[in-house]
This record gives structure tokens, C-alpha cells and sequence, in this order.
């Protein structure tokens, strides 16, 4: 059977990073493209490199959020595939993590792409179906040192995506689980520890888009660290933080 390709894609997150290597390859690929984000100087020239069109979006605004899938689909039509790829990673402002790093974390990788599921579900199954990808996160795996707001975020994600799985899947909406590692994007630029197998955007974006055109839930990636983290998850929790506080160096 012929794989049916994708003509019309929305991708929040998309003025830099996985979201603009997305982009670019889905111009490659003949789709329509539709990118949002709140840099308009960064969003204007992936469109133009596309030949798509900007949507500027901060997604943490759920009026906004709802006005701009509005105009996507008046503009475009019913999309094939929507890709929640706006995210963010907050530095800590001292020593100790605080709620208000968490909250800012979740309102961004959390609520950021419940927003638009709300705005996206409802036209998606009128229009008789179409794919939407999250953007989740390796990190949200396990609870990693130093990682409590962006890895929470990023596990609660995930935990929001396969609670939806099925009742999406009933509505012909397939609802996918996108898991990356490293990848040489803003988000990482600041981290100061190591990052095993690392890869550039181009290559995550290919990897990406090659998963979502396959059965199945979720998208991890590179398998060698994928993975040692799920046998890592499976281990007793006790256990589990143990060898995560002596990787870190801590007892």
C-alpha cells in the first residue's frame, strides 16, 4: 500500500530547533507548511525557506492558541498532521529547584500543548481524522538530577498522551509520543554536563518524520540511550534512585 503523504502540516515551535528542521523537511517532502512560534524574525524566514506561512503564537495564551488553529484551517484547510513541538527549559534561579521554576516548565510543556489538542481535536474529527505528534522527551523517562522542571513536565506529557491515546484513536485521530534525546538545539545550548550521542536537527527531524508515517505510539530516539532508560524505568524505584544519585556523583 502507498504511504499517503503529508499536505499540510502545522508545527508550533517552529522558528528554530527540531521545530524548524521539521519544517524544512516537510517543504522538501511537497507538504504545506505552517509554522508558529513567538520569535516573528526567526518564523518570517522559515516560512519564506518553506514557502508556508507564519502563524506568531505564544502558546501559553489558550485564547491565542485557539484563534490561530482557527485561521490555520480557514487558510490552509484540515491538516494532515500537527506537530506540538513548542517547548522550553528553564535554568534554575539558585541553588534549589521552586515551584514557580516548575510552573513556568509546565505552563510551556504542559498546558502549552494541551491548548492546542483542545483547539486541534474537535476540527480534526470533523474533518475525519488527521495525526498529532507531542513533543515529549527521553528526560521524562526517569527523574533525572537537576532535570525536576523540565523532566516533569516532560514525563507528565507523556502520561497525558497515553491517557488520550485511545479515546483519540476513536475519533481517527492518531495521537503520537515523540521522545528525543540530545538534540544541538537552543534548549540544550546551556547545559553543562555531558549529552550522549547528541545529533544535529536535520537528522532528529528525519528520524521523526519517518516514525510518525509508522504504526505505533511512540517515536524514541537514538535507540542506545532509549533504550538503558526504560530498563533503568523498570528497575524498583528504590533501586532506580540509587543508581541515578551515583551517577550524579551524589549519596
Amino acid at each position: 500500500m502507498e504511504e499517503k503523504k503529508v499536505q499540510r502540516v502545522w508545527i508550533t515551535g517552529g522558528s528554530s530547533g527540531i521545530g524548524r528542521a521539521l519544517a524544512l523537511h516537510y517543504a522538501r517532502e511537497g507538504a504545506y507548511v505552517l509554522v508558529s512560534g513567538r520569535n516573528v524574525e526567526r518564523l518570517d524566514e522559515v516560512a519564506r525557506a518553506t514557502g508556508g506561512a507564519a502563524y506568531p503564537l505564544d502558546v501559553t495564551d489558550a485564547e491565542a492558541v485557539k484563534r490561530t488553529v482557527a485561521a490555520v484551517w480557514e487558510d490552509a484547510g484540515p491538516l494532515d498532521l500537527a506537530v506540538l513541538n513548542a517547548g522550553a527549559a528553564f535554568k534554575r534561579e539558585g541553588r534549589d529547584d521552586t515551584a514557580r521554576n516548575l510552573k513556568r516548565h509546565l505552563e510551556v510543556n504542559l498546558l502549552g500543548v494541551a491548548h492546542a489538542l483542545d483547539a486541534l481535536r474537535p476540527r480534526m474529527r470533523e474533518a475525519g481524522g488527521g495525526t498529532i505528534a507531542l513533543m515529549g522527551s527521553l528526560a521524562g523517562y526517569v527523574g533525572l538530577p537537576r532535570t525536576s522542571g523540565y523532566g516533569t513536565s516532560k514525563a507528565a506529557l507523556g502520561y497525558y498522551a497515553e491517557a488520550l491515546w485511545a479515546e483519540l484513536r476513536r475519533e481517527k485521530i492518531d495521537l503520537k509520543l515523540v521522545s528525543p534525546g540530545f538534540v544541538r538545539t537552543p534548549i540544550v545550548a546551556a547545559n553543562e554536563f555531558p549529552m550522549p550521542f547528541i545529533l544535529e536537527p536535520a537528522e532528529a527531524a528525519r528520524i521523526i518524520a519517518r516514525g510518525l508515517e509508522r504504526p505505533g505510539f511512540e517515536v524514541a530516539f537514538p535507540r542506545r540511550l532509549a533504550w538503558p532508560l526504560r530498563l533503568l524505568r523498570a528497575l524498583p524505584a528504590g533501586w532506580r534512585v540509587q543508581l541515578l544519585a551515583r551517577g550524579a556523583g551524589q549519596r
